[in-house]
């Protein structure tokens, strides 16, 4: 119907640089995002931006259709948290109130990876509860409530949507992808086709989450190459 936006879809989690050990992996997952149905990607390597600053100018200049972000997983004591939408690369080591903060302060946008997993990297739902209670500032705007790897856990996803409810907290899902094959297994719908509009819909709760589970050969993979939700 006329005036009705069409439904987008974002990969809020991709990591451009892959593992680091193949200097091949960024260009492999740029020609992915080109050939994929999404709309939005968020390029979002641990704490640094560089690599996802050049594959945002280069699709500018080249003009492809999907619309690629400056993203950061960023490194804090409290957890994992995906800036998106940055200028700069925000300082690994902050507290999780802090480094939200630092994300807000560039007009970004802040959602926490990976939330309730039993491992360093992710937030615990006691802190969550405390930010969503406190300095809007410091408030995350979405929990990553789809993920291809913590989806086999039994009952996260749940978990993570009851306490998105509680709080008034977005969800959201990426593929948390570190090579080609993976990008756009796990994503974020929406009502639009741009990165204003993801953004305007994840300030206004308005998401939803899609995504498939990492088949089991992947994560056998993933667990030799050393990866897990945190890297």
């Amino acid at each position: 119907m006329d005036g009705i936006p069409p439904l987008g879809s974002a990969d809020l989690h991709v990591h451009p640089s892959g593992d680091a050990a193949d200097a091949r992996t960024p260009m492999a997952i740029y020609a992915a995002l080109r050939a994929s149905d999404l709309q939005v990607a968020v390029l979002a390597d641990h704490d640094r931006v560089d690599v996802a600053q050049e594959l945002v100018a280069r699709s500018r200049d080249e003009r492809i259709p999907i619309k690629l972000v400056v993203g950061e997983e960023i490194t804090t004591c409290e957890g994992h948290l995906l800036g998106v939408g940055l200028t700069a690369r925000v300082p690994a080591g902050l507290s999780l109130a802090e480094t939200v903060e630092a994300v807000h302060e560039q007009g970004g946008i802040a959602v926490v990876a990976h939330p309730l997993l039993p491992i360093y990297a992710a937030a615990s739902a006691d802190l969550l509860v405390e930010l969503a209670n406190g300095d809007r500032l410091c408030r995350p705007d979405g929990l990553e409530a789809m993920h291809p790897l913590a989806a086999w856990l039994p009952g996260w996803r749940r978990r993570v949507e009851k306490l998105a409810r509680r709080c008034d907290y977005a969800v959201v899902g990426g593929s948390d992808a570190h090579d080609a094959r993976s990008v756009g297994r796990a994503w974020t719908g929406f009502r639009g086709d741009t990165e204003a509009a993801l953004m305007a819909a994840i300030r206004g709760r308005e998401t939803w989450t899609e995504g498939r589970r990492y088949p089991v050969r992947d994560i056998f993979r993933r667990r030799r190459s050393g990866a897990a939700p945190d890297q």
